[in-house]
């Protein structure tokens, strides 16, 4: 039977169970105006779109394990988004990403406790549990992690764990917030917060920069690589299936070195641990035969570095770390490998990367 959300507050449970529309809207315009701490729980392992099966929230005394599996419920929770109070996430970039899907709007102002410490000190990428051990001295159970959340019912230990998630953020966020506010740091996070919104609500046009080796690749081949990738991200997207399902990422590297291949080097490129994959080399085929867009012609190609770039990206790290240590930073936080070789082959910061760090950097 479904509880309604004023029969879940007398109760005065340890969390609250919010399993339908009615008591979602309730909960929704209980919320004082505080911070919102949110977590969630999803399942992606045979799909390339996420499962959501539990939204956990904390604001002020009110924590809630929120099943938005039950239909309408989401519907209900999309005023939260507009809630002006700071939304306290951790490790957000996945959570994000969910939650912009399910709801509509990515979290904001977002207050990411990862970032947070990370900026205050702490070695990255500080976890959950490690956090809460450091800064409150208790300890979190880790057992459900791993779990199926999609079952119904969960467990009491899946929604101990669960709600341990979010219970303890708000704690994390007064603590960080000050600390971040007297070393005049609280734009640096919000601004984190930002790009992190930004990228979940923006596609990848250039699949291939993730691959490190493509930069050994001549440019026809990596323009082929991007090919490949985007198609795949294509057909992940429209049949909801993994990417490594439609292409696994090797047998796309080789495929890309392939110049006009026949049949016989195509399927022999599209094995994979020796097993032949002969319905895939018929559908990359002729994609292969197509010619060059415009889109595919305008895309950035990787370079190795050269010795002058090297010795540029050597001197910088050098910076880097000395800059990081008087920030009392990470010096990886603070500029990925990605972001120095940048740096290095253009005299400036990415675009990713500008902001707060030109004024911790330059």
């Amino acid at each position: 039977m479904q509880t309604t959300f004023q029969e879940s507050m007398t109760a005065s449970p340890r969390y609250l169970w919010i399993d339908n529309p009615a008591a979602a809207g309730d909960l929704v315009a209980a919320l004082p105006n505080q911070a919102i701490a949110l977590d969630t729980e999803f399942m992606r392992t045979q799909t390339y779109f996420a499962d959501l099966a539990l939204i956990q929230l904390r604001c002020g005394e009110i924590l809630a394990l929120v099943d938005p599996t039950v239909p309408g419920v989401l519907d209900e929770l999309r005023p939260m988004m507009a809630h002006p109070g700071d939304k306290i996430l951790h490790s957000a970039s996945e959570d994000v990403e969910v939650l912009l899907r399910a709801l509509g709007t990515a979290p904001t102002p977002l207050f990411d406790t990862q970032v947070a410490a990370t900026l205050c000190g702490a070695a990255f990428p500080p976890s959950y549990q490690k956090l809460v051990s450091s800064e409150l001295g208790l300890e979190l159970a880790k057992g459900a992690t791993r779990s199926d959340w999609l079952q119904r019912p969960l467990t009491a230990d899946q929604c101990e764990y669960a709600a341990d998630d979010v219970r303890y953020l708000p704690a994390l966020y007064a603590r960080l917030h000050q600390r971040l506010s007297d070393l005049d740091r609280l734009a640096w996070l919000f601004e984190e917060g930002e790009r992190v919104a930004l990228k979940a609500s923006e596609e990848d046009r250039n699949p291939h920069l993730k691959v490190r080796s493509a930069e050994r690749l001549p440019a026809p081949q990596q323009r082929r690589l991007w090919r490949l990738l985007t198609w795949r991200e294509q057909q992940a997207r429209s049949r909801n299936r993994p990417r490594t399902w439609i292409l696994d990422n090797a047998i796309a590297q080789r495929v890309a070195t392939l110049d006009k291949p026949t049949p016989a080097a195509l399927a022999a490129a599209c094995t994979i641990e020796g097993r032949a994959q002969p319905r895939l080399a018929e559908k990359l085929e002729p994609l292969l035969a197509a010619p060059a867009s415009d889109a595919e012609l305008a895309i950035p190609i990787l370079c190795v570095l050269s010795d002058a770039e090297k010795a540029r990206a050597a001197e910088l790290r050098k910076h880097i770390e000395s800059r990081s240590a008087a920030l009392a930073m990470s010096a990886d936080f603070l500029l990925p490998r990605r972001g120095v070789e940048y740096w290095a082959r253009h005299g400036e910061l990415p675009a990713e990367f500008r902001g707060w760090r030109e004024t911790a950097l330059c």
